[in-house]
């Protein structure tokens, strides 16, 4: 089924031993589209230290419970390489947290080309300003920080980004939820993340390759999860 990515923050993760934290964000690539990280604040016990949980370690989503179930005892979370929450993490950190958890390294594979899986991916830190470059990994970003960024048609500006749909099997970024903004009054549209044509990060933008008037006349989505994925496909039908 598909979710809402904007509704995981919050959850608590459950350990096999007791609660480790609740997820404050979620990290995505955004040349494959993928959720590589779960940003989790822990609670007391750790003074309140900020981890890292790959999706590889989920065992299942408790959406009812608003609980996120992962293989990892708290001894193992405890334990694991720290942090420097001001810095964007070198290759060199992401790959001891790899080794540290045992975690697959996956670097290398064709955006859009290949049947998502949750594999473990370089994290990302929070948008640095424009005027700090990146020494992290570029195509990392947090789900908080892209939620309003503008989108553009082919020939103007359509509202903003309100949302991620994921695959909560694969976590896979399927969908992308536009708020169409007070020249549509508001409607909510699903977009694909392949039709993106650029992203400016530093002026907070995506461009996709759609005319106004096709979305204009695209028929609502009306934001309720979980969404099956052929109710989605046959909104999406519209562009073809």
């Amino acid at each position: 089924m598909l979710q809402s990515v904007g509704q995981v923050p919050g959850f608590s993760i459950q350990a096999m031993d007791g609660e480790i934290g609740v997820i404050e964000d979620l990290y995505f690539d955004d040349l494959r589209w993928s959720v590589r990280y779960l940003v989790v604040r822990t609670g007391t016990w750790l003074s309140g230290r900020r981890v890292l949980i790959s999706p590889v370690s989920v065992q299942r989503l408790d959406w009812p419970q608003r609980r996120l179930h992962v293989a990892l005892t708290r001894e193992q979370v405890k334990g694991s390489p720290d942090i420097d929450e001001e810095k964007p993490v070198s290759r060199q950190h992401e790959t001891d947290l790899s080794a540290y958890y045992g975690w697959p390294i996956y670097w290398n594979i064709e955006p859009f080309g290949f049947e998502p899986v949750p594999v473990a991916m370089p994290w990302a830190q929070p948008l640095p300003p424009p005027d700090k470059p990146a020494n992290g990994d570029p195509h990392l970003r947090s789900a908080h920080e892209v939620k309003g960024y503008r989108i553009e048609a082919q020939n103007g500006s359509v509202g903003h980004l309100s949302d991620f749909v994921f695959d909560e099997d694969a976590w896979q970024i399927r969908l992308i939820v536009a708020d169409a903004g007070q020249w549509l009054h508001h409607r909510f549209l699903l977009l694909r993340p392949e039709w993106i044509q650029s992203i400016s990060w530093a002026e907070r933008h995506l461009t996709v390759r759609l005319s106004v008037d096709s979305i204009r006349t695209s028929p609502q989505f009306h934001p309720a999860f979980p969404l099956r994925a052929e109710d989605a496909e046959q909104l999406l039908r519209h562009y073809e």
